[in-house]
């Protein structure tokens, strides 16, 4: 009875923690969310569903792909529990030693990438991102797409700094970075995109990258023991053990970035416009996901790592089934929300200027 107890009680500790720090997250999300949702709004007044932001947003397609599979929620989903088992284990300089190696990796391979992409940018949307738009809508595009292809790297160190500061249980300035990447945004529209047009959101999204990572950086700064090393650790058994972690993680994000750039190169031979609705409703459908599930999932993956390192796994377990029920409890009736209010919602947020009703029945 008193292990019992002691089960319950250490469960319960874990579930507050991870109470505790979703809400920060949460709240940081919120802001992100809103911040995101003026950017989204100023941009479709200026561009409505015009075929120079479906260039935007066909172009912004493959930097996102590109993050998405080397150093998105598939790295991260990998990195938190071996960073972790190292610091249980008191061992500073291994799990250091881990992060150098696999930051310096991000940073090679998103270099060689968005390389050869530049390069190969006029056949790459020629003939997979936007095969049916006007070659004047292509090489615009191309243009587009060859300065985003500066926001991979920034973006994969950045997230790797993210998964640091939340494996040291410091969530808030890592939930606030998406609030700059948007701020950063709302600066190319307002004053870079009078000047430059669309090129100036495209400059706006590269400033909005560097202010992702820069937020983070005074709380890396501030992390005890903190050391770099030049190295890329390919013999390091736990940087091969990411690797492994990563693979099935990897595929099922595969499979969604697949999803994407097959809707991008459906609506490129759609009326003019189609692109950016689906893009404005996804952003729209996917801000619970956000809010809710992203966040409390972010905010329970370090307590996870935690108790898996400790060797208690059913305490992780019990963790898992309670953190599930929070998050289905809260996204129903978001869903029913949306669905029974998708036009007055998107009517609210984004007609004005060149949005025009037109583009809310596309949205909707």
């Amino acid at each position: 009875m008193e292990t019992s107890t002691k089960k319950s009680d250490k469960t319960n500790s874990a579930n507050r923690q991870i109470a505790r720090a979703a809400g920060i997250v949460m709240a940081g999300f919120v802001l992100s969310n809103l911040v995101g949702l003026v950017r989204r709004a100023l941009e479709a007044r200026v561009f409505g569903t015009s075929a120079v932001y479906d260039a935007f947003n066909a172009a912004d397609r493959l930097p996102d792909i590109l993050f998405m599979l080397v150093a998105g929620g598939a790295l991260a989903s990998a990195f938190i529990p071996t960073f972790t088992e190292f610091l249980q284990k008191d061992d500073r300089k291994g799990a250091w030693r881990l992060a150098s190696s696999i930051v310096n990796l991000v940073v090679l391979i998103l270099t060689l990438f968005s390389a050869a992409c530049w390069v190969l940018a006029p056949q790459i949307v020629a003939n997979i991102l936007a095969p049916d738009f006007s070659p004047e809508q292509q090489a615009l595009t191309v243009e587009l797409l060859r300065i985003l292809l500066l926001t991979p790297v920034i973006f994969g160190v950045s997230g790797l700094v993210m998964g640091v500061l939340n494996t040291h249980q410091s969530f808030l300035v890592p939930a606030l970075a998406p609030t700059m990447l948007w701020s950063g945004m709302i600066v190319g529209v307002l004053f870079i995109v009078p000047q430059m047009g669309i090129h100036g959101l495209a400059w706006g999204k590269v400033l909005g990258a560097g202010m992702h990572f820069a937020i983070q950086v005074p709380g890396l700064l501030k992390l005890p023991k903190r050391k770099y090393f030049p190295t890329l650790g390919l013999k390091i058994p736990s940087v091969r053990e990411v690797g492994r972690l990563m693979a099935p993680r990897l595929l099922g994000v595969s499979v969604v970035q697949i999803n994407f750039l097959v809707n991008t190169i459906i609506a490129s031979g759609l009326p003019e416009g189609s692109l950016t609705s689906i893009n404005v409703a996804f952003a729209v459908m996917t801000m619970p996901q956000v809010v809710i599930a992203q966040a409390i999932s972010i905010a329970a993956l370090p307590t996870f790592s935690a108790q898996i390192a400790r060797g208690k796994p059913d305490e992780m377990r019990r963790s898992l089934a309670s953190t599930i029920r929070g998050i289905l409890f809260l996204s129903l009736p978001a869903m029913m929300g949306l669905i029974l209010l998708r036009t007055p919602v998107v009517s609210m947020l984004f007609q004005r200027g060149e949005f025009d009703a037109h583009s809310v029945e596309l949205t909707t």
